[in-house]
């Protein structure tokens, strides 16, 4: 959190952020919580609403899991392309319009890249959600066969 405020006052101090260690601390701590979460914690998978998924391991339950996985990835992928976007717009329109993508053929070729961009993000949060998603499933089905064989 004084990573995060670090940075934050520096943005709004100087409306740029250079400082690389708050970076690098923000992003280690959350690197930390993520293998200590993965080896002490056994967290079924949630839903984008947040609602637990079933860890069990047939085809109805990986279906309904892989679902979710793909719902999770779009919406992020659509997030993450209007915010690029709304970056593009609230930036430097004069460099973007004269830049050589937009000059070579003009809003098709942005668009193109846009839809790429959508495509690649959403194939690649896909990927990370089913892996860490089913390594989630596969830690709570872990748990409980040694809770079921030490009862």
């Amino acid at each position: 959190m004084g990573a995060l405020g670090v940075l934050a006052w520096e943005y709004i101090r100087t409306s740029e952020v250079t400082n690389t260690g708050a970076v690098l601390v923000l992003l280690a701590s959350g690197g930390l919580f993520a293998v200590l979460q993965r080896m002490f914690g056994a967290e079924a998978p949630r839903s984008v609403l947040g609602a637990e998924l079933s860890t069990g391991p047939s085809p109805e339950e990986v279906a309904t899991r892989r679902r979710s996985y793909a719902l999770d990835a779009a919406l992020f992928a659509v997030a993450l392309l209007v915010l690029a976007i709304a970056g593009f717009a609230m930036g430097d329109t004069a460099a973007l319009r004269d830049s050589l993508a937009f000059a070579a053929s003009g809003p098709a070729v942005l668009a193109l890249f846009a839809a790429i961009d959508l495509v690649v993000t959403f194939a690649l949060f896909y990927a990370v959600n089913r892996f860490l998603g089913e390594s989630a499933a596969r830690a709570v089905e872990r748990r409980l066969a040694r809770l079921e064989a030490g009862a």
